[in-house]
C-alpha cells in the first residue's frame, strides 16, 4: 500500500515537470537562422532578414522582425507541452484589434520539433491553398544571449 502511496506522489510531482522544464528551455531570447518550408530544403536566414523573439516566464513574448517591426503577444503550450501557441497583441507599440478574445492552448498549433538549451524549432502549421492541403514550415532558431 505504501508503495502504491509513494507511486502516485512521485506521478505527481513529475507530471507538471516537464512542462516547468520547457518553459525553462523557452524562456530566452531566440535568433532565427533558417527556415526550412514545406516540401523544401532548408535556407539560411541572413541576420538582418531574421526574427528575433524573447519568450518570459510569464506567458509573454517579444518579436522583432527586420530590425524596424516589433510586436507584443502571449504564447502558452498545449497540454502536453508538444505544440506552442502564439498570439500578437501590440505592433510597433499599437494594439492590436481582437486582444480581447480569450487565448487558450487549444490555439497551441505550432509542433515544437526540437527545443535544446540553445535549439528551437518550430514547426508551423500552414494551409497552402494552392495546393489545397496543410503542411508546416520548419524555422530554425539558436539562443542568443
Amino acid at each position: 500500500m505504501k508503495l502504491i502511496f509513494i507511486s502516485i506522489i512521485f506521478l505527481l510531482l513529475n507530471f507538471g515537470s516537464d512542462t516547468n522544464n520547457k518553459q525553462q528551455l523557452l524562456c530566452h531570447k531566440w535568433r532565427q537562422i533558417g527556415v526550412k518550408n514545406y516540401g523544401k530544403s532548408y535556407k539560411a536566414i541572413d541576420k538582418s532578414m531574421s526574427e528575433l523573439i524573447s519568450f518570459k516566464l510569464d506567458g509573454t513574448f517579444e518579436k522583432e522582425l527586420y530590425g524596424r517591426l516589433h510586436f507584443k503577444g502571449r504564447w502558452l503550450f498545449s497540454n502536453d507541452s508538444s505544440k506552442l501557441a502564439i498570439g500578437i497583441y501590440e505592433m510597433n507599440g499599437k494594439i492590436l484589434i481582437g486582444n480581447e478574445i480569450p487565448f487558450h492552448n487549444k490555439f497551441a498549433n505550432d509542433s515544437i520539433i526540437k527545443l535544446t538549451k540553445d535549439t528551437l524549432i518550430d514547426g508551423q502549421l500552414k494551409y497552402y491553398g494552392a495546393e489545397k492541403r496543410y503542411g508546416h514550415d520548419d524555422v530554425y532558431y539558436l539562443r542568443e544571449e
